[in-house]
Protein backbone atom coordinates (compact mmCIF):
# COMPACT_ATOMS: atom_id res chain seq x y z
CA UNK A 1 0.00 0.00 0.00
CA UNK A 2 1.77 3.66 -0.89
CA UNK A 3 2.80 5.10 2.14
CA UNK A 4 3.45 8.93 2.17
CA UNK A 5 5.10 11.06 5.05
CA UNK A 6 5.04 15.07 4.42
CA UNK A 7 7.74 17.05 5.92
CA UNK A 8 8.40 21.14 5.80
CA UNK A 9 10.92 23.38 7.04
CA UNK A 10 9.86 26.06 4.18
CA UNK A 11 10.91 29.41 3.43
CA UNK A 12 7.87 30.88 2.28
CA UNK A 13 4.77 29.94 1.58
CA UNK A 14 5.37 30.21 -2.31
CA UNK A 15 1.99 29.97 -3.60
CA UNK A 16 0.22 32.72 -1.36
CA UNK A 17 2.80 34.87 -2.63
CA UNK A 18 2.61 34.20 -6.31
CA UNK A 19 -0.38 36.18 -6.07
CA UNK A 20 1.28 39.50 -6.56
CA UNK A 21 0.46 40.65 -9.61
CA UNK A 22 3.78 43.25 -10.29
CA UNK A 23 6.92 41.27 -11.11
CA UNK A 24 9.87 41.88 -8.75
CA UNK A 25 12.83 42.79 -9.72
CA UNK A 26 15.59 40.95 -9.08
CA UNK A 27 17.60 42.02 -6.24
CA UNK A 28 21.94 40.99 -6.23
CA UNK A 29 24.46 43.28 -4.76
CA UNK A 30 26.48 45.34 -6.77
CA UNK A 31 28.94 42.76 -7.65
CA UNK A 32 31.59 45.15 -9.19
CA UNK A 33 34.85 43.66 -9.17
CA UNK A 34 36.52 45.56 -5.80
CA UNK A 35 40.01 48.07 -6.72
CA UNK A 36 41.39 49.28 -4.05
CA UNK A 37 45.25 49.01 -4.81
CA UNK A 38 46.53 48.84 -0.97
CA UNK A 39 44.91 52.29 0.09
CA UNK A 40 43.85 52.80 3.82
CA UNK A 41 40.09 52.32 4.62
CA UNK A 42 38.87 55.53 5.64
CA UNK A 43 34.99 54.12 6.48
CA UNK A 44 32.75 51.59 5.91
CA UNK A 45 29.32 51.73 5.35
CA UNK A 46 26.83 48.95 6.09
CA UNK A 47 23.50 48.49 3.64
CA UNK A 48 21.38 45.42 4.80
CA UNK A 49 18.82 44.76 2.33
CA UNK A 50 15.55 43.19 2.24
CA UNK A 51 15.07 39.72 0.89
CA UNK A 52 15.12 39.50 -3.16
CA UNK A 53 11.70 39.28 -3.84
CA UNK A 54 10.71 41.89 -1.51
CA UNK A 55 13.24 44.42 -3.52
CA UNK A 56 15.40 47.14 -3.07
CA UNK A 57 12.55 49.74 -3.09
CA UNK A 58 9.31 48.31 -1.85
CA UNK A 59 6.01 49.34 -2.45
CA UNK A 60 4.10 49.26 0.83
CA UNK A 61 2.00 46.23 -0.20
CA UNK A 62 5.86 44.28 -0.95
CA UNK A 63 6.54 45.92 3.04
CA UNK A 64 3.37 44.28 3.66
CA UNK A 65 3.93 40.97 2.60
CA UNK A 66 7.36 41.09 4.20
CA UNK A 67 6.14 41.59 7.64
CA UNK A 68 3.54 39.17 7.41
CA UNK A 69 3.50 36.79 5.05
CA UNK A 70 7.68 35.99 5.39
CA UNK A 71 7.92 37.38 9.01
CA UNK A 72 10.74 39.25 7.74
CA UNK A 73 12.74 42.59 8.85
CA UNK A 74 15.47 43.36 7.44
CA UNK A 75 18.96 42.65 9.45
CA UNK A 76 20.42 45.48 11.58
CA UNK A 77 23.62 46.66 10.49
CA UNK A 78 24.88 45.82 14.34
CA UNK A 79 23.88 42.49 13.24
CA UNK A 80 26.23 42.44 9.59
CA UNK A 81 29.29 44.13 11.65
CA UNK A 82 30.31 41.37 13.99
CA UNK A 83 31.79 39.20 11.29
CA UNK A 84 32.46 41.74 8.38
CA UNK A 85 36.43 41.19 9.77
CA UNK A 86 37.11 44.36 8.37
CA UNK A 87 38.70 47.76 10.26
CA UNK A 88 39.09 51.48 9.87
CA UNK A 89 42.43 51.89 9.13
CA UNK A 90 43.27 48.66 7.51
CA UNK A 91 45.33 48.23 4.45
CA UNK A 92 42.88 47.32 1.64
CA UNK A 93 43.86 44.54 -0.89
CA UNK A 94 41.01 43.01 -3.44
CA UNK A 95 41.34 39.29 -1.80
CA UNK A 96 40.40 40.80 1.37
CA UNK A 97 37.14 42.78 0.13
CA UNK A 98 36.16 39.12 -1.14
CA UNK A 99 37.32 36.93 1.43
CA UNK A 100 35.11 39.59 3.78
CA UNK A 101 32.30 39.00 1.39
CA UNK A 102 32.37 35.31 1.80
CA UNK A 103 32.52 35.35 5.42
CA UNK A 104 29.05 37.14 5.49
CA UNK A 105 27.73 34.88 3.00
CA UNK A 106 28.45 31.85 5.32
CA UNK A 107 25.81 33.16 8.00
CA UNK A 108 22.47 31.59 7.52
CA UNK A 109 20.30 34.29 7.41
CA UNK A 110 22.29 36.18 4.63
CA UNK A 111 21.30 35.26 1.34
CA UNK A 112 24.49 36.74 -0.83
CA UNK A 113 26.90 39.56 0.12
CA UNK A 114 29.06 42.44 -1.85
CA UNK A 115 31.82 44.41 -0.67
CA UNK A 116 33.47 46.85 -2.70
CA UNK A 117 35.89 49.72 -2.25
CA UNK A 118 35.26 53.59 -3.79
CA UNK A 119 37.90 55.61 -3.77
CA UNK A 120 37.32 59.01 -1.31
CA UNK A 121 41.13 60.33 -1.42
CA UNK A 122 44.49 59.87 -2.76
CA UNK A 123 45.27 57.61 -0.03
CA UNK A 124 42.32 56.38 1.28
CA UNK A 125 39.18 54.11 0.41
CA UNK A 126 35.18 54.34 1.23
CA UNK A 127 34.46 50.21 1.63
CA UNK A 128 30.46 49.82 0.80
CA UNK A 129 28.86 46.68 2.19
CA UNK A 130 25.79 44.94 0.65
CA UNK A 131 24.16 41.71 2.17
CA UNK A 132 20.78 40.36 0.78
CA UNK A 133 18.65 38.53 3.51
CA UNK A 134 17.41 35.00 3.25
CA UNK A 135 13.40 34.56 4.30
CA UNK A 136 13.61 33.87 7.28
CA UNK A 137 10.48 32.54 8.07
CA UNK A 138 10.58 28.39 9.19
CA UNK A 139 7.30 26.24 8.91
CA UNK A 140 6.54 22.53 8.29
CA UNK A 141 4.50 20.02 9.13
CA UNK A 142 3.53 16.07 9.43
CA UNK A 143 0.53 14.38 8.05
CA UNK A 144 0.37 10.90 9.24
CA UNK A 145 -2.41 8.48 9.35
CA UNK A 146 -5.06 11.36 8.82
CA UNK A 147 -4.22 13.80 10.89
CA UNK A 148 -1.08 16.70 11.96
CA UNK A 149 1.13 14.60 13.13
CA UNK A 150 3.79 17.52 13.72
CA UNK A 151 4.83 21.01 13.56
CA UNK A 152 7.24 22.98 13.29
CA UNK A 153 7.16 27.27 13.30
CA UNK A 154 9.56 29.84 13.74
CA UNK A 155 12.12 32.78 12.53
CA UNK A 156 15.62 31.90 11.46
CA UNK A 157 16.30 36.08 11.64
CA UNK A 158 13.85 37.02 14.33
CA UNK A 159 13.27 40.98 13.88
CA UNK A 160 16.30 41.34 12.02
CA UNK A 161 18.45 40.26 15.13
CA UNK A 162 20.65 37.37 14.24
CA UNK A 163 18.15 35.45 16.20
CA UNK A 164 17.08 31.96 15.28
CA UNK A 165 13.64 31.22 17.35
CA UNK A 166 12.33 27.46 16.22
CA UNK A 167 9.74 25.45 17.83
CA UNK A 168 8.29 22.20 17.30
CA UNK A 169 5.69 20.07 18.47
CA UNK A 170 5.24 16.12 17.78
CA UNK A 171 2.74 13.48 18.14
CA UNK A 172 3.84 11.12 20.74
CA UNK A 173 0.56 8.74 20.29
CA UNK A 174 0.98 6.45 23.36
CA UNK A 175 3.26 8.39 25.24
CA UNK A 176 3.80 12.67 26.21
CA UNK A 177 4.12 14.60 22.92
CA UNK A 178 7.30 16.03 21.84
CA UNK A 179 8.10 19.90 22.32
CA UNK A 180 11.54 21.14 20.79
CA UNK A 181 12.46 24.65 21.21
CA UNK A 182 15.97 26.16 19.61
CA UNK A 183 18.08 29.59 19.73
CA UNK A 184 20.64 30.92 18.02
CA UNK A 185 21.80 34.38 18.42
CA UNK A 186 25.13 35.29 15.84
CA UNK A 187 26.87 38.30 16.79
CA UNK A 188 26.72 37.85 20.61
CA UNK A 189 28.17 41.06 22.53
CA UNK A 190 28.95 43.00 19.22
CA UNK A 191 32.22 40.11 18.28
CA UNK A 192 31.70 37.25 15.77
CA UNK A 193 30.50 34.90 18.43
CA UNK A 194 27.30 32.23 18.09
CA UNK A 195 25.00 31.65 21.71
CA UNK A 196 22.89 27.89 20.66
CA UNK A 197 20.38 26.20 23.13
CA UNK A 198 18.55 23.91 21.91
CA UNK A 199 15.34 22.33 25.00
CA UNK A 200 14.14 18.68 23.56
CA UNK A 201 11.80 16.72 25.13
CA UNK A 202 10.80 13.50 23.01
CA UNK A 203 8.20 11.48 23.37
CA UNK A 204 10.51 9.04 25.18
CA UNK A 205 13.81 10.96 27.06
CA UNK A 206 14.89 14.54 26.79
CA UNK A 207 17.78 16.91 26.30
CA UNK A 208 19.66 20.48 26.84
CA UNK A 209 22.25 21.50 25.32
CA UNK A 210 24.32 24.85 25.43
CA UNK A 211 27.02 26.28 23.63
CA UNK A 212 28.83 29.67 23.62
CA UNK A 213 31.11 29.44 19.67
CA UNK A 214 33.57 32.11 17.79
CA UNK A 215 34.29 29.49 15.14
CA UNK A 216 37.71 30.06 12.97
CA UNK A 217 36.12 31.07 9.77
CA UNK A 218 38.73 32.63 8.21
CA UNK A 219 42.00 33.31 8.12
CA UNK A 220 41.61 37.25 8.85
CA UNK A 221 40.92 35.90 12.92
CA UNK A 222 43.64 35.14 15.21
CA UNK A 223 41.43 33.25 17.76
CA UNK A 224 38.60 30.77 17.89
CA UNK A 225 37.18 29.10 20.58
CA UNK A 226 34.18 26.81 21.99
CA UNK A 227 32.63 26.10 25.20
CA UNK A 228 29.77 24.09 25.62
CA UNK A 229 27.46 21.25 27.22
CA UNK A 230 25.01 18.57 27.15
CA UNK A 231 22.78 16.63 29.44
CA UNK A 232 20.36 14.28 27.88
CA UNK A 233 18.48 10.88 28.45
CA UNK A 234 17.96 9.34 24.66
CA UNK A 235 16.81 6.33 23.76
CA UNK A 236 19.15 4.62 21.23
CA UNK A 237 16.96 2.25 18.84
CA UNK A 238 17.73 -1.04 17.60
CA UNK A 239 15.18 -2.74 14.82
CA UNK A 240 15.17 -6.16 14.33
CA UNK A 241 13.96 -8.37 11.19
CA UNK A 242 11.11 -9.54 13.33
CA UNK A 243 9.96 -7.62 16.85
CA UNK A 244 9.47 -4.90 17.83
CA UNK A 245 12.56 -2.66 17.95
CA UNK A 246 14.32 -2.50 21.58
CA UNK A 247 15.45 0.62 23.36
CA UNK A 248 18.45 1.43 25.53
CA UNK A 249 17.68 4.17 27.82
CA UNK A 250 21.38 6.08 27.92
CA UNK A 251 21.91 9.07 30.53
CA UNK A 252 25.09 11.40 29.34
CA UNK A 253 26.51 14.47 30.55
CA UNK A 254 29.10 16.53 28.37
CA UNK A 255 31.04 19.53 29.00
CA UNK A 256 33.77 20.40 26.66
CA UNK A 257 35.98 23.67 26.12
CA UNK A 258 38.58 24.79 23.99
CA UNK A 259 40.30 27.77 21.67
CA UNK A 260 43.19 28.09 19.18
CA UNK A 261 45.59 30.87 18.12
CA UNK A 262 46.50 31.19 14.54
CA UNK A 263 50.19 31.30 14.23
CA UNK A 264 52.37 32.51 10.59
CA UNK A 265 53.99 29.78 9.36
CA UNK A 266 55.61 30.67 5.59
CA UNK A 267 52.99 32.59 5.21
CA UNK A 268 50.07 30.00 6.18
CA UNK A 269 48.79 29.59 9.46
CA UNK A 270 48.71 26.97 11.90
CA UNK A 271 46.30 26.92 14.67
CA UNK A 272 47.19 25.52 18.14
CA UNK A 273 45.48 25.89 21.38
CA UNK A 274 44.44 23.47 24.74
CA UNK A 275 41.09 21.43 24.59
CA UNK A 276 39.46 19.76 28.20
CA UNK A 277 36.50 17.68 27.81
CA UNK A 278 34.01 16.24 30.61
CA UNK A 279 32.23 13.06 29.30
CA UNK A 280 29.73 10.58 31.64
CA UNK A 281 27.77 8.02 30.52
CA UNK A 282 25.45 5.95 32.11
CA UNK A 283 23.02 2.91 29.81
CA UNK A 284 20.32 1.34 31.53
CA UNK A 285 20.96 -2.34 32.21
CA UNK A 286 18.08 -3.51 30.41
CA UNK A 287 16.69 -2.37 27.04
CA UNK A 288 12.76 -2.32 26.82
CA UNK A 289 10.17 -2.25 24.22
CA UNK A 290 7.99 0.76 23.38
CA UNK A 291 4.22 -0.61 22.41
CA UNK A 292 0.97 0.91 22.23
CA UNK A 293 0.54 0.29 25.91
CA UNK A 294 3.99 2.20 27.65
CA UNK A 295 7.18 0.61 28.33
CA UNK A 296 7.21 -3.38 28.59
CA UNK A 297 10.42 -5.54 29.30
CA UNK A 298 12.24 -7.39 26.21
CA UNK A 299 11.95 -10.53 25.37
CA UNK A 300 15.58 -11.01 24.58
CA UNK A 301 18.81 -10.35 26.57
CA UNK A 302 20.95 -9.53 23.93
CA UNK A 303 21.23 -6.03 24.39
CA UNK A 304 21.37 -6.15 28.10
CA UNK A 305 24.73 -5.40 30.09
CA UNK A 306 26.35 -4.80 27.08
CA UNK A 307 27.21 -1.58 27.42
CA UNK A 308 28.98 -0.32 30.79
CA UNK A 309 28.83 2.98 32.24
CA UNK A 310 31.59 5.02 32.27
CA UNK A 311 33.16 8.56 33.37
CA UNK A 312 36.40 10.28 31.71
CA UNK A 313 38.30 13.63 31.94
CA UNK A 314 40.64 14.44 29.40
CA UNK A 315 43.11 17.27 28.32
CA UNK A 316 45.43 17.80 25.63
CA UNK A 317 46.28 20.09 22.67
CA UNK A 318 44.36 20.98 19.38
CA UNK A 319 46.08 21.64 16.22
CA UNK A 320 45.04 22.49 12.89
CA UNK A 321 46.31 23.39 9.28
CA UNK A 322 44.38 25.65 6.67
CA UNK A 323 45.79 26.33 3.22
CA UNK A 324 42.23 26.92 1.39
CA UNK A 325 41.07 29.53 -1.23
CA UNK A 326 37.39 29.95 -1.96
CA UNK A 327 35.45 30.44 -5.26
CA UNK A 328 31.98 31.12 -6.02
CA UNK A 329 29.96 28.70 -7.60
CA UNK A 330 26.15 28.22 -8.75
CA UNK A 331 23.99 25.36 -8.79
CA UNK A 332 26.01 22.89 -6.86
CA UNK A 333 24.03 22.47 -3.83
CA UNK A 334 20.78 24.81 -4.58
CA UNK A 335 18.98 24.80 -7.85
CA UNK A 336 20.69 27.91 -9.30
CA UNK A 337 21.74 29.78 -5.88
CA UNK A 338 25.27 30.81 -5.21
CA UNK A 339 27.66 29.39 -2.82
CA UNK A 340 31.36 29.54 -1.44
CA UNK A 341 33.48 25.88 -2.64
CA UNK A 342 36.98 25.62 -0.52
CA UNK A 343 39.91 24.75 -2.85
CA UNK A 344 42.84 23.51 -0.95
CA UNK A 345 43.56 21.34 2.09
CA UNK A 346 41.99 22.26 5.56
CA UNK A 347 43.36 19.64 8.78
CA UNK A 348 42.78 19.40 12.17
CA UNK A 349 43.37 16.87 14.85
CA UNK A 350 43.06 16.22 18.54
CA UNK A 351 45.28 14.35 20.86
CA UNK A 352 43.95 14.41 24.75
CA UNK A 353 44.68 12.32 27.87
CA UNK A 354 43.06 10.81 29.97
CA UNK A 355 43.32 11.81 34.15
CA UNK A 356 41.72 10.47 37.03
CA UNK A 357 40.88 6.56 38.26
CA UNK A 358 37.81 5.95 36.64
CA UNK A 359 38.83 5.95 32.66
CA UNK A 360 42.20 7.14 32.16
CA UNK A 361 42.11 6.31 28.01
CA UNK A 362 43.76 8.77 25.72
CA UNK A 363 41.91 10.09 22.73
CA UNK A 364 42.60 11.32 19.20
CA UNK A 365 40.58 12.71 16.59
CA UNK A 366 41.20 14.15 13.37
CA UNK A 367 39.19 16.05 10.35
CA UNK A 368 40.34 16.03 7.29
CA UNK A 369 38.55 18.38 4.14
CA UNK A 370 40.07 18.57 0.95
CA UNK A 371 38.42 19.81 -2.28
CA UNK A 372 39.91 20.97 -6.27
CA UNK A 373 38.38 22.20 -9.15
CA UNK A 374 36.11 24.82 -10.63
CA UNK A 375 32.74 26.41 -11.62
CA UNK A 376 31.78 23.21 -13.95
CA UNK A 377 33.54 20.79 -12.39
CA UNK A 378 34.53 20.26 -8.73
CA UNK A 379 35.82 17.24 -6.39
CA UNK A 380 36.05 17.02 -2.87
CA UNK A 381 36.51 14.94 0.21
CA UNK A 382 35.67 15.26 3.88
CA UNK A 383 36.78 12.44 6.80
CA UNK A 384 36.57 12.49 10.17
CA UNK A 385 37.78 9.73 12.67
CA UNK A 386 38.57 9.32 16.67
CA UNK A 387 39.23 6.63 18.92
CA UNK A 388 40.62 5.90 22.22
CA UNK A 389 44.03 4.04 23.49
CA UNK A 390 43.25 2.09 26.37
CA UNK A 391 46.83 2.05 28.20
CA UNK A 392 47.50 -1.09 29.76
CA UNK A 393 46.65 -2.97 26.25
CA UNK A 394 47.33 -0.03 23.32
CA UNK A 395 44.19 -1.45 22.37
CA UNK A 396 41.92 1.13 20.34
CA UNK A 397 38.30 0.84 21.46
CA UNK A 398 35.08 3.61 20.79
CA UNK A 399 36.21 3.88 16.83
CA UNK A 400 34.27 6.15 14.80
CA UNK A 401 34.63 7.32 11.58
CA UNK A 402 32.30 8.87 9.01
CA UNK A 403 32.62 11.00 5.44
CA UNK A 404 31.77 11.66 2.05
CA UNK A 405 33.36 12.45 -1.39
CA UNK A 406 31.55 13.86 -4.13
CA UNK A 407 31.84 15.08 -7.62
CA UNK A 408 29.67 18.24 -9.26
CA UNK A 409 29.73 18.54 -12.68
CA UNK A 410 27.82 21.39 -14.55
CA UNK A 411 27.38 20.55 -18.22
CA UNK A 412 25.54 23.49 -18.86
CA UNK A 413 23.77 26.93 -16.94
CA UNK A 414 20.68 24.90 -15.94
CA UNK A 415 22.07 21.54 -15.11
CA UNK A 416 23.77 19.84 -12.19
CA UNK A 417 25.10 16.05 -12.49
CA UNK A 418 26.57 15.35 -8.37
CA UNK A 419 27.80 11.83 -7.46
CA UNK A 420 28.19 11.34 -3.60
CA UNK A 421 30.10 8.57 -1.94
CA UNK A 422 29.25 8.64 2.02
CA UNK A 423 30.50 6.22 4.85
CA UNK A 424 29.95 5.97 8.24
CA UNK A 425 31.25 3.16 10.23
CA UNK A 426 31.89 2.54 14.43
CA UNK A 427 34.34 -0.55 15.77
CA UNK A 428 34.53 -1.64 19.42
CA UNK A 429 31.38 1.22 20.25
CA UNK A 430 30.70 2.05 24.07
CA UNK A 431 27.59 3.47 23.32
CA UNK A 432 24.55 1.68 21.62
CA UNK A 433 24.86 1.55 17.79
CA UNK A 434 22.93 1.03 14.95
CA UNK A 435 23.03 2.23 11.34
CA UNK A 436 20.18 1.88 9.59
CA UNK A 437 19.55 1.84 5.72
CA UNK A 438 15.81 3.71 6.60
CA UNK A 439 17.58 6.26 8.64
CA UNK A 440 15.13 9.57 7.04
CA UNK A 441 18.39 11.52 6.20
CA UNK A 442 21.11 9.36 6.09
CA UNK A 443 19.87 6.16 4.47
CA UNK A 444 18.57 5.02 0.61
CA UNK A 445 15.18 7.16 -0.21
CA UNK A 446 12.60 5.39 -0.51
CA UNK A 447 13.59 2.80 2.40
CA UNK A 448 12.18 4.69 5.13
CA UNK A 449 11.78 2.72 8.70
CA UNK A 450 13.39 -0.18 7.05
CA UNK A 451 14.58 -2.43 9.59
CA UNK A 452 18.39 -3.38 7.57
CA UNK A 453 20.68 -1.80 10.00
CA UNK A 454 23.96 -2.91 10.60
CA UNK A 455 27.80 -0.97 12.45
CA UNK A 456 28.67 -0.31 9.18
CA UNK A 457 26.85 1.81 6.46
CA UNK A 458 27.52 2.93 2.78
CA UNK A 459 25.52 4.82 0.40
CA UNK A 460 26.22 6.25 -2.95
CA UNK A 461 24.08 8.57 -4.63
CA UNK A 462 23.47 9.89 -7.75
CA UNK A 463 21.35 12.65 -9.18
CA UNK A 464 20.38 14.52 -12.60
CA UNK A 465 19.33 18.27 -11.69
CA UNK A 466 17.51 20.62 -14.48
CA UNK A 467 16.52 23.88 -13.77
CA UNK A 468 13.56 24.58 -16.32
CA UNK A 469 11.68 27.50 -15.94
CA UNK A 470 10.33 30.46 -13.60
CA UNK A 471 7.66 31.85 -12.25
CA UNK A 472 8.23 35.78 -13.08
CA UNK A 473 10.81 36.51 -11.28
CA UNK A 474 9.30 35.45 -8.16
CA UNK A 475 11.13 31.50 -8.29
CA UNK A 476 12.55 29.23 -10.42
CA UNK A 477 11.46 25.65 -11.04
CA UNK A 478 13.60 22.63 -11.64
CA UNK A 479 13.41 18.49 -11.67
CA UNK A 480 15.57 15.69 -10.57
CA UNK A 481 16.07 12.50 -11.26
CA UNK A 482 17.98 10.12 -8.82
CA UNK A 483 19.24 6.84 -7.70
CA UNK A 484 20.10 5.73 -3.84
CA UNK A 485 22.42 2.75 -3.25
CA UNK A 486 23.16 1.42 0.25
CA UNK A 487 24.77 -1.27 1.78
CA UNK A 488 25.49 -2.04 5.74
CA UNK A 489 28.05 -4.54 7.48
CA UNK A 490 27.14 -6.24 10.52
CA UNK A 491 30.32 -4.94 12.59
CA UNK A 492 29.51 -6.15 16.21
CA UNK A 493 26.08 -4.30 16.59
CA UNK A 494 23.44 -6.59 18.05
CA UNK A 495 21.19 -7.26 15.03
CA UNK A 496 23.18 -6.02 12.56
CA UNK A 497 23.05 -7.11 9.15
CA UNK A 498 25.72 -7.54 6.08
CA UNK A 499 24.12 -7.19 3.74
CA UNK A 500 23.96 -6.77 -0.65
CA UNK A 501 23.26 -3.30 -1.66
CA UNK A 502 19.70 -2.27 -1.57
CA UNK A 503 18.56 0.68 -4.70
CA UNK A 504 15.94 2.84 -5.19
CA UNK A 505 15.03 5.17 -8.23
CA UNK A 506 13.24 8.59 -7.41
CA UNK A 507 11.76 11.88 -9.19
CA UNK A 508 11.86 15.26 -7.55
CA UNK A 509 10.05 18.57 -8.26
CA UNK A 510 12.48 21.42 -6.59
CA UNK A 511 11.62 24.88 -6.32
CA UNK A 512 13.89 28.14 -5.13
CA UNK A 513 12.12 31.30 -3.83
CA UNK A 514 13.39 33.42 -4.72
CA UNK A 515 15.33 32.13 -8.02
CA UNK A 516 18.83 32.23 -6.95
CA UNK A 517 17.81 31.48 -3.12
CA UNK A 518 20.22 29.10 -1.58
CA UNK A 519 17.67 27.29 -0.30
CA UNK A 520 15.92 24.82 -1.94
CA UNK A 521 12.10 23.50 -1.57
CA UNK A 522 11.84 19.64 -2.95
CA UNK A 523 9.44 16.64 -3.14
CA UNK A 524 11.04 13.50 -4.04
CA UNK A 525 8.96 10.39 -4.97
CA UNK A 526 11.56 7.26 -4.34
CA UNK A 527 10.59 3.64 -5.12
CA UNK A 528 12.59 0.83 -3.75
CA UNK A 529 13.63 -1.42 -6.63
CA UNK A 530 15.92 -4.77 -4.79
CA UNK A 531 14.21 -7.98 -4.01
CA UNK A 532 13.31 -8.02 -0.71
CA UNK A 533 12.84 -4.11 -0.76
CA UNK A 534 9.85 -2.59 0.98
CA UNK A 535 6.64 -2.66 -1.29
CA UNK A 536 6.12 0.82 -1.53
CA UNK A 537 6.80 3.96 -2.66
CA UNK A 538 7.56 6.79 -0.58
CA UNK A 539 6.88 10.68 -0.78
CA UNK A 540 8.72 13.31 0.90
CA UNK A 541 8.38 17.29 1.00
CA UNK A 542 11.57 18.90 2.27
CA UNK A 543 13.20 22.53 2.31
CA UNK A 544 17.05 22.82 3.18
CA UNK A 545 20.06 24.86 2.70
CA UNK A 546 22.70 22.32 1.44
CA UNK A 547 24.78 24.92 0.76
CA UNK A 548 27.12 26.07 3.66
CA UNK A 549 28.88 22.87 4.52
CA UNK A 550 29.68 19.99 2.34
CA UNK A 551 29.23 17.25 4.69
CA UNK A 552 26.26 17.20 7.46
CA UNK A 553 27.34 14.18 10.02
CA UNK A 554 24.20 11.86 10.61
CA UNK A 555 22.13 12.25 14.21
CA UNK A 556 23.35 7.96 14.41
CA UNK A 557 26.42 8.28 14.51
CA UNK A 558 27.29 12.04 15.82
CA UNK A 559 25.59 10.53 18.67
CA UNK A 560 28.83 8.05 19.07
CA UNK A 561 31.06 11.12 19.09
CA UNK A 562 33.34 12.49 22.19
CA UNK A 563 31.87 15.54 22.35
CA UNK A 564 35.13 16.62 21.75
CA UNK A 565 35.09 20.64 20.04
CA UNK A 566 37.50 20.99 17.21
CA UNK A 567 34.98 20.43 14.81
CA UNK A 568 33.38 23.54 16.09
CA UNK A 569 36.29 25.59 16.90
CA UNK A 570 37.88 25.12 13.48
CA UNK A 571 34.74 25.98 11.28
CA UNK A 572 34.70 23.81 8.25
CA UNK A 573 33.85 24.28 4.79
Amino acid sequence: MPRSSCRTRSVALCALFALVSRPTLAQVPDSAPPRCDGKTITSIDVQPLPPAVIGRSPSAWRRAAQRVLFQSTTTREDVVRPFLLLRVGQRCSDALLAEAARVLRSRPYIASASVRAVTDSAQGVHVVVETVDEIPLVIGGGWKNGGLSDLTFGNANLEGLGIQLVGRWRQGDAYRDGLTLGFRKHGVFQQPVVLAVDVVRNPLGSQLSYSATRPFLSDLQHIAWHAGGQQSTSYYHFVRPSGPALLVPVQRDIWTAGAVARLAWRSRGVLLGPVATYERSRPGINAVIASDSGLVPPDTDVVGLRYPSYKSVRVGGAVGFRLLSFQVVHGFDALLGEQDIARGVQLGALVQRGLGASDRNDFASVDLYTGAGGKSSFVGLRVQGEGERQRATNAWNAVVASGRAAWYARPSETRTFVASAEFSGAWRERLPLQLSLGDARAGVRGYKDATIAGGRRALLRLEQRHAVGSLGRLAHMGTALFTDFGKTWSGDVPFGETTVARASVGAGLLLALPPRSRRMLRADIAVPVTAGAPKRWLLRVAAFDATRAFWREPSDIASQRAGAPPSSIFGWP
